[in-house]
C-alpha cells in the first residue's frame, strides 16, 4: 500500500530530528558513550531501512569503509593496542553516521528531512544552553573546539535549509545567532575557517552573490543590529564574544607571521608536533606506524588531520580520507545547474572551511564532519541527476532541430 504523503513527510521529519538530536546531545549529554551511541545509530538506520528497504552507500561511504578497513589492518603493527582500540568505536560511529544521514539526504523528502535536522539541532542546542548556561558562562571542562564544531554543523544545516527551502529571514536570524555563539567559543580555527569558506565561496560563485547580497541586505542589517544589541546589552555575553574575536585576531597574527612571541600562541608546540610527525612519517611513508601511533609515541595527538594520518596510516590512509573531500568537490563540479547554485555555494563554503579546519584539528572521527559529508553527498547526488537530465534534454532538443525531418 502506498504511504500517505502527509505520513511520509512526518516520518522523514521525525527520523531526521531524532537523528540530529541524538548526535548533537552525544557530545555533552548522557549518551556520550561510543557503544551506546552506536546502538542508537543502528536502531535509527533500521527504522529507515524498514521504510525504504535500502541504504545509501555512496562512494564517500565506500571510501571511508576502505579507510576504516585499513585502520583495522594496521592494528597488526600498531605500537599501543589499548590506545588504538579506544579510537575504533569512534571510527565505526563515523561510518554509521555517514550511512544514516546519507540515506536521509538521498531517499527522504528534502524539505521534511532538512526541517527535521534543523529542529533536532535547535532542540539539542537549547538543551545545551539550559544545562550549561553557555554562552552566559563557561561550563566546567569546556571543550571550545568541540562545541564550536557543534555550532558549525548547525550553521551548515541552517544554510542548506535556507537554500533548499528558499527561505531568507529564519535562516539569516538563526545563522547570525550561531555565528555569535561560534565566536563566543573562542575557537580560532573554526572562526577563521568559516571566514575563509565564505570569502572563497563568494568568489567562486560571484555571479549569483551580488544579487543575493543586495536582495538580503536589509535583512542582514536588521539581524546584525538585533544580535549586536543583544550582545552589548548583556555584559557576560559581550565578554565572551570579545574574547573570541581577540583569539581570532591572534590566529590571524600567527598566520601572517606578525606575532612576536610564538610561544604565547601555542605555535611552538604545533611546530614541534608537525616536525615530529613529518619525521616519523618519513620512517614509514606508505603504511605509517598504526592506529594512534603518534599518541602512543608522544602522549598527545598532533592536533592536525594530515599530520596524524601521515604518521599513523601513511599515504594510504591519508589518501583514502582526503578522497572523501575530493569526492564532494567532484560532485560540486558535476552538479552545475542553475537551480542548485545556492546549494552548491553553501556546500563549497563549508568544504573549504572544513579543509582549513583539518589543518589544525582532527576530523577523521568527528561525527559532525560526517554529517556534512553525508548530507552534502546525498543532496549533490540529486543535483547531479537533475543536471544530467537537463543536459540530456538539451542534447535531445538540439539533435531534433538539426536532424532532417522524416515524413
Amino acid at each position: 500500500m502506498k504511504e500517505p504523503k502527509a505520513a511520509g513527510l512526518l516520518g522523514s521529519f521525525v527520523l531526521a530530528s531524532c537523528a540530529m538530536f541524538v548526535l548533537t546531545t552525544n557530545v555533552f549529554g548522557d549518551l556520550a558513550h561510543p557503544t551506546r551511541f552506536s546502538a542508537i545509530l543502528l536502531v535509527l538506520i533500521a527504522i529507515h531501512a524498514l521504510r525504504y528497504l535500502r541504504l545509501w552507500i555512496g562512494r564517500e561511504v565506500i571510501t571511508y569503509l576502505l579507510f576504516a578497513g585499513y585502520l583495522l589492518l594496521s592494528l597488526s603493527w600498531t605500537r599501543d593496542i589499548r590506545t588504538a582500540q579506544a579510537t575504533l568505536p569512534s571510527i565505526a560511529n563515523f561510518a554509521l553516521v555517514l550511512i544514516l544521514f546519507g540515506s536521509l539526504a538521498a531517499y527522504h523528502h528534502r524539505g521534511a528531512m532538512l526541517t527535521g535536522l534543523l529542529a533536532g539541532f535547535l532542540a539539542a542546542a537549547a538543551v545545551y544552553t539550559l544545562t550549561t548556561g553557555f554562552p552566559l558562562r563557561y561550563p566546567e571542562d569546556f571543550s571550545y573546539n568541540t562545541i564550536a564544531a557543534m555550532y558549525f554543523c548547525g550553521l551548515f544545516i541552517t544554510a542548506i535549509f535556507g537554500a533548499v527551502m528558499r527561505w531568507t529571514i529564519l535562516p539569516l536570524a538563526i545563522g547570525a545567532i550561531l555565528l555569535v555563539l561560534i565566536a563566543a567559543t573562542t575557537s580560532i580555527k573554526t572562526n577563521l575557517g568559516i571566514a575563509l569558506g565564505v570569502t572563497l565561496a563568494t568568489l567562486l560563485y560571484f555571479r549569483g552573490s551580488p544579487r543575493v547580497v543586495i536582495r538580503s541586505l536589509v535583512l542582514v542589517c536588521l539581524s546584525a543590529g538585533a544580535i549586536g544589541y543583544a550582545v552589548t546589552a548583556n555584559q557576560a555575553l559581550n565578554e565572551r564574544v570579545r574574547d573570541g574575536l581577540a583569539r581570532v585576531a591572534t590566529g590571524i597574527a600567527v598566520l601572517t607571521n606578525r606575532e612576536g612571541d610564538s610561544g604565547a600562541t601555542g605555535l611552538g608546540n604545533r611546530e614541534g608536533w608537525k616536525n615530529a610527525g613529518l619525521k616519523g612519517w618519513a620512517e614509514s611513508p606508505v603504511f605509517g606506524h598504526g592506529v594512534e601511533g603518534f599518541r602512543a609515541e608522544f602522549g598527545i595527538t598532533s592536533h592536525s588531520t594530515p599530520i596524524d594520518l601521515l604518521y599513523n596510516s601513511g599515504l594510504i590512509g591519508f589518501g583514502l580520507f582526503y578522497a572523501m573531500l575530493a569526492s564532494i568537490a567532484s560532485r560540486l563540479l558535476q552538479a552545475r545547474d542553475a537551480a542548485s547554485r545556492g546549494l552548491r555555494a553553501r556546500i563549497a563554503g563549508c568544504l573549504i572551511a572544513y579543509t582549513f579546519i583539518s589543518i589544525s584539528g582532527l576530523l577523521y572521527y568527528d561525527a559532525f564532519f560526517a554529517v556534512f559529508v553525508a548530507v552534502s553527498a546525498g543532496l549533490l547526488m540529486q543535483a547531479e541527476h537533475a543536471a544530467g537530465h537537463f543536459r540530456w534534454r538539451q542534447e535531445l532538443h538540439g539533435s531534433a532541430r538539426t536532424s532532417p525531418s522524416v515524413l
